[in-house]
């Protein structure tokens, strides 16, 4: 994983206040002061890959696969591109086809602490899984250091048709599955997802997806964290158990596109988990997060 380049927070600020003094509605100016504070990346994907706002480094980055013992700075999957005006606000990040390698954002732009964890992560998809995936697992998005059941964030588009929509919440492996039980002999309950069936994506249009984690790494281990996915603005289910968290954050990525096909658009994360209330509006925004 490339060494972490930290954005000063006046250089930071400077840019998001631009961005929101510029930004109106109806004209109207609209205060998005609670949203634009807590902002940590914004990738538009607005002729280029890179991040607009990072607090880690702003670069896309490509490896060989989601083991990433091979990492070179920009985008190298040819069949990942800027869609020139197709985005839900601007240019979209496309995917016309799959492929092992991934390409990827510096994990520090999620915010990790050691303590009392919270953050939002949100990005919109642009899909028809049942007509536009190949078979197998796809998670449009991915976070973790090490492997999807282990310290790990990620939405994803099951195997079997018509898919459904997951998101999972994947504590330190020791931490949710002590007794190392095989995945297919835990019960549902014991499985730490949301699971969504018939979920709302279209080939035609946009679909807003957001997830919140609140209270990770509580300082008492059994203390519930609250993990809870929102689709075009709405809260679709959430899971309540003690999450752990431990990363070696110069080796965690937030990973794009494993296996998948289709377009991407409005990359933000944010360092809290943000209200209902909070969530519609941003699913509101008439430009994405350049209205922050």
């Amino acid at each position: 994983m490339p060494k972490c380049y930290l954005f000063s927070h006046a250089a930071i600020s400077a840019v998001v206040v631009a961005i929101f003094f510029s930004a109106t509605v109806s004209g109207q100016q609209k205060d998005n002061t609670n949203l634009k504070s807590s902002l940590l990346l914004h990738v538009p994907f607005d002729g280029t890959f890179d991040a607009r706002v990072a607090t880690g480094s702003s670069k896309i980055f490509t490896a060989e696969s989601s083991e990433r013992k091979k990492v070179q700075e920009g985008n190298h999957r040819k069949e990942v591109t800027i869609a020139s005006g197709k985005g839900r606000f601007g240019d979209a990040l496309r995917f016309a086809d799959k492929s092992e390698a991934v390409v990827f954002y510096d994990g520090a732009n999620m915010g990790l602490r050691p303590e009392n964890w919270s953050g939002t992560v949100s990005f919109w998809l642009k899909l028809d899984p049942n007509k536009d995936l190949k078979p197998g697992f796809c998670d449009p998005i991915q976070i973790t250091q090490k492997q999807w059941n282990d310290a790990a964030l990620f939405v994803d588009f099951d195997r079997d048709l018509p898919r459904d929509f997951r998101l999972g919440v994947f504590s330190d492996y020791k931490f949710w599955n002590p007794t190392d039980t095989d995945w297919e002999k835990l019960s549902i309950a014991d499985r730490p997802m949301v699971v969504v069936k018939n979920p709302p994506f279209s080939g035609d249009a946009w679909t807003n997806v957001a997830f919140t984690f609140e209270n990770y790494n509580a300082s008492d281990s059994k203390t519930a964290a609250t993990s809870t996915l929102y689709l075009n603005g709405k809260s679709v289910g959430s899971f309540v158990k003690p999450m752990q968290f431990h990363w070696k954050i110069e080796n965690t990525a937030i990973m794009l596109g494993l296996l998948y096909i289709g377009d991407f658009d409005d990359l933000t994360v944010f360092s809290k988990a943000l209200t209902a209330e909070e969530i519609q509006q941003l699913h509101q925004l008439s430009g994405g997060g350049s209205d922050l």
